[in-house]
């Protein structure tokens, strides 16, 4: 069996294993491996013959980008969890098993079919693996990837709780946006200090904004939090600084598409920003579509 392994050295802390360490454990499972790093483009290259398999060892980004290329390709993927936050391998229920055992695994795993998202406006067309969002979790994002504030934590479980902390800060700072939405013809129109369109359960520090959402329903979980509730953000950020996060008190639909409108605000698309200058039409108005793409991926995903 031949497996296209993509890997992500510089993901998560320092306790994750090297090159040589994950190459072992693939062969000595009895695998030929075609490694490749994240950091160089020519994995994007290594996908238009990727063998049998392709393993995704990184984070959320490394994962996300990965699959991304894989809609719609009919080749299953797995993830090795070695990032920070690690949503998607959350929610495909791979956290809490040993990397030699999820290696084993891969023998006798099931493959599910997933599904993904389309997101479109006037920058052109984004595939979703995570979410997109518009409000708090864009707002902050944008500030952490342009700041210090990462530069100095020692493990993943600092970054998250630095995460968590600026979150907490800018809530009273984050703007309401008023939007038109509408949710399969449905009217879900107001002023928002947070919109999450989810395609997984978690977003940003292992937030678990959408527990109802599965793999393959074929339905999107949009997570909503009006202006005037900004109360229940900061609670809920409390809770999970103190090792309480575990469902989110926010609003939630589903539903297979979504079309928002509105002005003067920027979006994250997983882990990609767009400014308002990258969303809005000439003349200032957003417009943006976001369509669930059903059973678009397939994870190979072994028994715990």
């Amino acid at each position: 069996m031949e497996v296209t392994l993509i890997h992500n050295s510089k993901a998560g802390d320092d306790n994750q294993p090297s090159k040589d360490v994950l190459l072992s454990l693939i062969e000595q499972a009895g695998y030929d491996v075609n490694y490749q790093s994240a950091k160089h483009d020519n994995w994007v290259a290594a996908l238009e013959n990727p063998g049998d398999l392709v393993v995704a060892a990184g984070g959320d980004g490394t994962v996300g980008q990965v699959a991304q290329r894989l809609v719609g390709q009919n080749i299953p993927m797995t993830v090795l969890p070695l990032g920070t936050a690690n949503n998607i391998a959350k929610t495909l229920g791979l956290m809490d098993i040993p990397l030699e055992q999820l290696v084993e695994g891969w023998a006798t795993a099931q493959r599910i079919k997933s599904d993904s998202a389309i997101a479109s406006g006037a920058w052109g067309t984004t595939q979703l693996i995570e979410s997109l969002g518009m409000g708090l979790f864009a707002h902050t994002m944008s500030k952490v990837e342009n700041s210090g504030h990462l530069k100095h934590t020692e493990s993943a479980e600092d970054e998250l709780t630095t995460v968590l902390n600026l979150l907490k800060q800018r809530v009273s700072r984050c703007p309401a946006r008023a939007l038109t939405l509408s949710l399969d013809g449905k009217d879900i129109s107001g002023e928002y200090v947070l919109l999450e369109v989810m395609n997984i359960q978690y977003v940003g520090p292992n937030l678990h904004l959408a527990p109802t959402t599965s793999l393959n329903d074929g339905l999107l979980t949009v997570v909503l939090v009006r202006e005037g509730q900004q109360n229940k953000i900061t609670n809920y950020l409390t809770d999970c600084l103190a090792g309480k996060c575990d469902l989110a008190p926010f609003t939630q639909y589903q539903g297979q598409h979504l079309q928002i409108r509105g002005e003067e605000f920027d979006i994250h698309a997983d882990d990609k920003i767009l400014s308002k200058g990258d969303l809005a039409s000439p003349d200032g108005s957003i417009v943006i579509d976001v369509s669930v793409a059903p059973q678009s991926l397939e994870f190979l995903l072994p028994e715990s």
